[in-house]
C-alpha cells in the first residue's frame, strides 16, 4: 500500500497532459508571432513556385500571349509585332496541368458525373458548366474553379464541349490555387478562333456591302433569360453585371441580347466569382 507522500510525489513526476491546439476561424485572430511566421512561410514559398514557373513552363506550350485585336483593325495577325495588341500572357491545360503535378495535386471534376447520365438518358444541353475541384494527397479539396462552353460553340458535339468546358475550369482552379491571377490570363485561346472567324466574316461582308452585325452568332432569347435567372439567383446586382460585361468586351456589348456565344459562356462562367466576391 503506497502511503500519501508515495502518491503526491508519483503525480508530481507525471508529464503535464498536452492541450488540444487552437485553431483560429479567422488568421488575423492567430497570435502575432505565429501570424508572422505563416506569412513569412508563404511568401518564401510563392517566390519559390514562381522561380519555377518561369524555368519550367514554355512559352507557346504552356502558356502564351493572343493577339486579340480584330484584322479589321490589324492585318498581320499572328505575325504582328505590337505588343499593345497582344494580351496578357494566358495559361494553357498544358501549363496547368505541370503546376498541379509538380506540387502533387490531383484533379476532379464533381458535377462530370451528372452530365453523363444527362447524355446517358437523352436529355436536351445547351451548354455545360463544370466544375473543378484540385485536390491534395490527403483528399482536402485546395481550390477549385468553374468552366462553362456552349454545344453551339462545338456544332452540338458534346465530348467537345464537356472537354473544353473540363478545361476552362481546370485552369481557373489552377489560377486561384496558386494565386496566379496576376500573372495569367484564361479562356483567351478559345475565344481567339471565333474571333477571328468573325473578323474574316466582317471583312468579307464589308466587300458586299451587307451590315456586319446581321451577320455575326449572337445568343438566344432563352440563354438571355437564363443568364438573367442565374444573376437573380445569385443576388448579384444587374447594373454592376452589365458593367463589366460593357468594360470586359472593350465596349462591345451594352445588352446580352448583343453577346456572342463565346463571351456569353465568359459572363455565365464570371458569375459565381461575382457572386463569392460580393459575399
Amino acid at each position: 500500500m503506497q502511503t500519501a507522500p508515495t502518491i503526491i510525489k508519483a503525480q508530481a513526476e507525471k508529464k503535464p497532459a498536452k492541450l488540444p491546439a487552437v485553431i483560429s476561424a479567422n488568421p488575423l485572430d492567430l497570435p502575432a508571432t505565429t501570424f508572422k511566421e505563416g506569412l513569412d512561410r508563404r511568401k518564401e514559398n510563392r517566390a519559390t513556385l514562381m522561380a519555377w514557373i518561369r524555368d519550367a513552363l514554355v512559352d507557346g506550350s504552356d502558356f502564351g500571349k493572343i493577339h486579340v485585336v480584330g484584322r479589321n483593325r490589324c492585318q498581320a495577325g499572328k505575325n504582328c509585332h505590337n505588343p499593345e495588341h497582344y494580351s496578357k500572357p494566358s495559361l494553357f491545360k498544358a501549363g496547368a496541368e505541370k503546376i498541379c503535378g509538380m506540387l502533387g495535386l490531383t484533379i476532379h471534376y464533381p458535377t462530370l458525373a451528372e452530365y453523363e447520365k444527362a447524355a446517358l438518358t437523352g436529355t436536351h444541353l445547351s451548354q455545360i458548366i463544370m466544375r473543378c475541384e484540385i485536390v491534395d494527397a490527403s483528399g482536402r479539396v485546395v481550390a477549385d474553379g468553374v468552366g462553362a462552353r456552349l454545344l453551339s460553340q462545338d456544332n452540338g458535339d458534346i465530348n467537345k464541349a464537356l472537354k473544353m468546358a473540363e478545361k476552362s475550369a481546370h485552369i481557373d482552379a489552377t489560377l486561384r490555387m496558386a494565386g496566379l491571377s496576376e500573372v495569367f490570363t484564361q479562356d483567351i485561346e478559345d475565344i481567339m478562333p471565333q474571333r477571328e472567324v468573325e473578323s474574316s466574316q466582317q471583312a468579307e461582308n464589308s466587300e458586299q456591302g451587307s451590315p456586319v452585325e446581321e451577320q455575326l452568332a449572337t445568343v438566344s432569347k432563352t440563354d438571355c433569360q437564363r443568364l438573367e435567372d442565374r444573376i437573380k439567383e445569385l443576388g448579384l446586382d444587374h447594373k454592376r453585371v452589365k458593367d463589366w460585361m460593357f468594360k470586359a468586351s472593350h465596349h462591345r456589348f451594352k445588352d446580352f441580347m448583343e453577346l456572342s456565344p463565346e463571351f456569353y459562356q465568359t459572363l455565365y462562367s464570371k458569375l459565381d466569382q461575382f457572386a463569392k466576391v460580393a459575399s
